[in-house]
């Protein structure tokens, strides 16, 4: 497991001594069960995450309900959505959530948005990871408005697989549904498709990748 402490970032050198305490003093550490809300709009805003195991997953919701997942991180990474309320260039809300047990170290906000007017160097790392997650966010987007509904769940198998690096996913098909924001009956009858050709193999909750170049192919291709 990747640790991440505040001291690991890389505007902690250009902190004051009385920053840094400050930083020190206030940082928190929270755990989230699976699939427990963690940021929305309905909450308070929390400040940046400090992943330290687990998997949190952003996403957004539309108003009839459906979710659209534009990023996935974990431990080692940091979290900065988590203070949209104080970033001017984000105008939507998004969701956030454990998807798995999480556990972060929180440096909440009232202490963060101080620091961001006092040290550039803070607002330079907050605006850059944020920046980061919108390229994730644009990738997603691009995914559903251009890839078709086998494209985008091989795509999302190829990539767990290499995130968690294992070819057996733990994964039903509602949660995959989920994270490619698509309904579950489309995704189970694709599923079905990818496992009568062979590039994967279904079993009770989940998913296990039996040709990994096939499912490339396909991504590149645009279906079977």
């Amino acid at each position: 497991m990747n640790t991440l402490t505040p001291e690991s970032l890389s505007f902690w050198p250009h902190l004051t001594k009385q920053q840094q305490e400050t930083v020190l003093g206030c940082v928190q550490r929270v755990s989230y069960a699976p699939g427990q809300i963690i940021r929305s709009p309905d909450t308070d805003c929390l400040g940046a995450l400090l992943i330290q195991s687990g998997v949190v997953r952003i996403y957004l919701l539309s108003e009839d309900g459906r979710e659209a997942t534009i990023s996935r991180m974990t431990a080692g990474e940091v979290c900065v959505l988590s203070a949209s309320c104080m970033l001017n260039a984000i105008t939507f809300d998004v969701q956030i959530q454990a998807e798995t047990a999480v556990e972060v170290l929180v440096i909440p906000i009232q202490y963060l948005a101080v620091l961001m007017r006092e040290n550039i160097y803070v607002e330079n790392f907050i605006y850059k990871a944020a920046a980061d997650r919108f390229s994730h966010a644009i990738r997603a987007v691009e995914q559903m408005l251009f890839y078709t509904l086998e494209q985008r769940v091989a795509s999302y198998l190829l990539e767990e697989s290499r995130r968690l690096e294992t070819d057996t996913l733990q994964v039903t098909q509602e949660q995959l549904a989920q994270a490619i924001g698509s309904a579950r009956e489309a995704v189970t009858r694709t599923l079905k498709k990818l496992s009568a050709a062979g590039l994967v193999e279904l079993f009770r909750g989940g998913v296990r990748v039996r040709d990994r170049k096939g499912l490339e192919q396909l991504v590149e291709r645009g279906g079977l």
